[in-house]
């Protein structure tokens, strides 16, 4: 056996460690071999913890060094490699080598043994019992194909069941997963199918009946009526353009029976391009009817500085747009019309600009409304108090001119108190003026309806 010398080794005195670089303890050595070390005296190896860790017995006697030559010496007489094989070979397969002991010496392992007994699958399915077409009382078929099979079972083809020519005796219903509609009844059927009760009804405009999309002009095109507005109509949804008695060029008419006397109709007619509403009440028979009234609305009404709704034809309100309290100054659809005004949507394009003190001048209008008021004077938020007096003049190209004054109040002769103009001021931060004026036509054309 030759020994070993790889390497170089670390020990010290009075220790049993030994420390080895370069040096496969664990491959090369064993326990119980010589260690001859750097002191040339010799020592037992009683421990190989690693490839570089061995202990010796006794300890070491020599003085401490490292990287020193050293050797250790096989004294056990056995062939080392043929020893590491075998005890490989042991490891892996003793356990089962030793089971073989109890299972004889056999050429074909018996059934007893968990053999078939047989060297041939003939043989083994005879021991076994097997046969190549096993009975239905064994357990099997019958049969080698799976048209006997069904035969000798009793049983219905699956798929394309060509062999399934009714089905009777059943006592519960085919679930709808199967093919039916889970329920012995017409209610129950429905129920599985998830119908509801519209699945008995029948299509159509009658009572009773379930509507089709469009149907009175609901959920699609309006119905087409361009002639009379006060001819009789079934309850729905109108189209009407350029028709007699209507409140409006184009509205969308919605007219209904009154349930309790179904030869009056209530009618809601909404404007087409334009933001108008009205409504009256009609007998079909044309033989009485109410006027059409007009709604007020935010389209065509405006709250006064100081609260009040006033018709809300083409509106300007002067106030100081960048510093002024009044977070309702641009309610609704008052956009800024320069510095010092908003304008409503009927007066879009329209400019305000200050002259000087309590002085505004207004372009881009046809001038001041031709009816009803004109001016409104700034009044205060709290309830309406006015805050100034307001003097229109207007030119002949239309330009407005607005002054406010401060309100004096003079004592008469006869102990009256006369209010009047005091001097020039700018519209208080906390109010506006409202100017109602006259615009041109809009561009924008009022749709017609062909029938």
């Amino acid at each position: 056996m030759p020994w070993l010398r790889n390497g170089t080794v670390a020990v010290t005195n009075g220790s049993t460690t030994v420390i080895g670089t370069n040096a496969d303890f664990a491959a090369n050595g064993r326990i119980g071999d010589s260690f001859i070390g750097p002191d040339g005296f010799t020592y037992e190896v009683g421990n190989i913890a690693s490839a570089t860790v061995i202990s010796i017995i006794p300890a070491y006697k020599g003085p401490t060094a490292s990287g020193a030559a050293y050797a250790i010496m096989p004294v056990q007489g056995y062939p080392k490699a043929l020893a590491d094989a075998f005890n490989n070979i042991n490891l892996q397969w003793g356990v089962k080598l030793a089971a073989l002991g109890t299972t004889g010496n056999y050429d074909v392992l018996p059934i007893t043994k968990g053999g078939t007994g047989g060297v041939t699958l003939a043989d083994a399915k005879s021991n076994f019992g097997i046969l190549d077409i096993q009975t239905v009382a064994r357990g099997g078929t019958g049969a080698t194909d799976a048209p006997g099979a069904r035969t000798a079972l009793g049983a219905a083809k699956s798929g394309a069941n060509s062999d399934i020519t009714s089905l009777s005796a059943l006592t519960t219903a085919l679930s709808v997963a199967q093919g039916g509609t889970g329920g012995t009844t017409q209610a129950a059927a429905r129920t599985g199918l998830g119908l509801g009760t519209a699945a008995v009804a029948n299509v159509g405009t009658s009572a009773g009946n379930v509507m089709t999309v469009g149907a009175g002009g609901w959920l699609g095109s309006s119905i087409i009526d361009n002639v009379n507005a006060n001819n009789q109509k079934a309850t729905g949804l109108y189209a009407v353009s350029g028709a007699t008695n209507s409140p409006f060029t184009a509205i969308q008419l919605l007219t209904s029976d009154w349930g309790v006397d179904p030869r009056w109709q209530s009618q809601l007619a909404l404007g087409i391009s334009a933001n108008k509403a009205y409504f009256r009440s009609i007998m079909k028979d044309q033989t009485a009817a109410t006027s059409w009234a007009e709604l007020y609305h935010t389209g065509n009404t405006t709250r006064g500085s100081g609260g009040a709704l006033s018709a809300a034809s083409p509106i300007v309100r002067i106030a100081n747009v960048a510093d002024t309290q009044r977070r309702d100054l641009q309610e609704q659809t008052f956009e800024p019309a320069g510095d010092w005004g908003v304008a409503n949507e009927e007066a879009q394009g329209v400019l305000v600009e200050r002259l000087d003190v309590g002085e505004y001048r207004v372009s881009g209008s046809l001038g001041l409304a031709l009816e009803g008021w004109r001016t409104q004077d700034p009044c205060s938020p709290d309830g309406g108090r006015i805050i100034g007096i307001t003097e229109s003049q207007q030119a002949e190209d239309g330009t407005v001119t607005i002054k406010l004054f401060k309100q004096r109040w003079t004592l008469s002769d006869y102990g009256e108190v006369i209010p009047g103009r005091g001097t020039p001021i700018d519209v208080p931060l906390n109010s506006w003026i409202d100017v109602r004026l006259a615009m041109p036509e809009p561009l924008m054309p009022i749709p017609t309806i062909e029938e």
